[in-house]
């Protein structure tokens, strides 16, 4: 045997021994039916489109109404806290931040921030 048949003869006992021990018996397998349902499901999953932006039930009244309470609740927090740097602490600064917290959430929902 010639070098170059020795070396096309490692070449193919190389490659052949990095294939998987059955490749060749998997290509003409049919896949089983657990395995093939799964396969269109992920691919049906891929194929779902983002649900449509949430039409507004809340009036344009009422949002600014509600920002409107948030801004008053800011300020008055915002002088709550002056007060407290003088010693003077409002016993509802908690229950106005608590508020605050909510007004904010709510706006953010509803203008779908």
């Amino acid at each position: 045997m010639t070098t170059r048949g020795m070396v096309r003869l490692l070449l193919l006992a190389i490659a052949t021994a990095f294939l998987p021990p059955n490749a060749s018996a998997q290509a003409g397998r049919p896949l089983p039916a657990g395995q093939t349902a799964a396969n269109d499901a992920t691919r049906q999953a891929e194929k779902v489109e983002p649900p449509a932006s949430i039409s507004p039930t809340v009036s344009a009244a009422e949002v600014q109404k509600q920002a409107d309470e948030l801004l008053s609740l800011a300020q008055q927090v915002h002088s709550g806290t002056q007060r407290a740097a003088e010693g003077l602490l409002d016993k509802d600064l908690k229950e106005k931040l608590k508020r605050i917290e909510k007004l904010s959430k709510r706006l953010r929902d509803e203008l779908g921030l």
